[in-house]
């Protein structure tokens, strides 16, 4: 049986009982409003024969728990057990490293070749408590994934930072400074470096203080809930492939320092990382677009994963040349944030109907 509904003097249908009774759940027709199902009689929609009114479903939510759950080894227990160890691997690493370029001063400790260079200057043993610090951070960027894109994106822009102080540093220790009124290469180079560093910093500054909502209002709950919970897994993953790399870095490094070939580089592990983690970009910006049609957190992803394949590119990069590529992303990161902000307005609320009820006139 299907019946016509007459509101306003405008005739709407003809609806069966089921699609009729959802209309006046979701409000759009009253219990009063007049309607027709033989053709002649008009009764109050509430009078059909077979209409009853059934008590609504429980609305479904995406739950906070659904945005922070982590996993197991992302989880806050995990979070804090590796937190300590890396400050207490910094702590020691630090003072061991101070500690042979100490004997290395003294002529009691000799290296040979390009290992030499991390115990040319007290400002060296600075290398070994940022790199434990920068793996540390490598480990939250992983945490932030299930969590929310913009925050993953920018805990990459505060890796780089470290990246490029590590890199300050460095070139502090190898400095060699003359009476003349000319810069020479490497000082050009420290002061490119140190632009760079303000830059990033901002960026990563920007990121941290304007943290987006997901931008998931056209998706229904269940479609959201299978999203974050393929990204969760996407972090599992890519936390088994990070110790995996880190491994292997780590041993190609103390092999490299014994054989006189261990001079601090960027692209030792960052390299390697920063490539398997653009793949779990592009996957979770792909897992994305199948799920929704927002035009906003489509561009807006879409400009992240640009950003992050220009980071990739510039640890790779020699020089002048990497400096510019963080330049460069760091300026499109920004502008990525800005337009969104100014253009888009997050949901007050990450409750969505699980269903969207039709036009009216269906």
């Amino acid at each position: 049986m299907k019946s016509f509904v007459n509101v306003g003097g405008k005739n709407y249908g003809p609806y069966s009982i089921e699609k009729l009774r959802n209309h006046v759940g979701a409000g759009n027709f009253q219990l009063h409003n007049l309607a027709c199902h033989d053709g002649e009689n008009w009764v109050k929609i509430v009078d059909l024969p077979g209409f009853e009114l059934l008590p609504p479903k429980p609305p479904s939510k995406v739950e906070e728990k659904d945005f922070i759950r982590r996993g197991y080894f992302l989880g806050d227990t995990a979070d804090s057990r590796v937190k300590i160890f890396a400050l207490t691997s910094a702590v020691v690493g630090f003072v061991v490293h101070l500690l042979l370029w100490a004997l290395h001063t003294s002529g009691k400790f000799q290296v040979q070749g390009e290992t030499a260079n991390l115990l040319k200057s007290p400002f060296s043993s600075l290398y070994t408590p940022f790199s434990v610090l920068l793996a540390y951070e490598a480990y939250q960027l992983i945490r932030e994934i299930p969590t929310s894109f913009s925050n993953s994106v920018g805990k990459q822009f505060e890796i780089v930072t470290l990246l490029v102080v590590r890199d300050i540093f460095k070139n502090l220790s190898l400095l060699e400074f003359n009476n003349e009124w000319t810069l020479d290469d490497r000082m050009q180079l420290l002061l490119i470096e140190c632009i760079t560093f303000v830059v990033l910093f901002y960026t990563s500054m920007s990121y941290r203080k304007c943290s987006l909502s997901l931008m998931v209002s056209t998706m229904n709950v269940d479609d959201l809930k299978t999203y974050i919970k393929s990204k969760r897994i996407i972090a599992q993953i890519l936390l088994f492939t990070y110790l995996i790399i880190a491994s292997l870095a780590f041993t190609g490094w103390i092999q490299g320092v014994m054989l006189g070939e261990g001079d601090a580089d960027r692209k030792i592990f960052f390299l390697d990382f920063f490539t398997c983690l653009i793949m779990a970009d592009i996957l979770i910006l792909l897992m994305f677009y199948r799920y929704s049609d927002d035009f906003n957190a489509l561009a807006r992803n879409t400009g992240f994963v640009l950003a992050t394949v220009m980071l990739r590119v510039a640890i790779g990069a020699p020089g002048v040349s990497s400096m510019v590529l963080f330049i460069v992303s760091g300026v499109l990161g920004i502008a990525i944030l800005r337009i969104t902000q100014h253009f888009y307005t997050p949901p007050s609320s990450n409750e969505f109907s699980s269903k969207k009820m039709g036009d009216v006139s269906d």
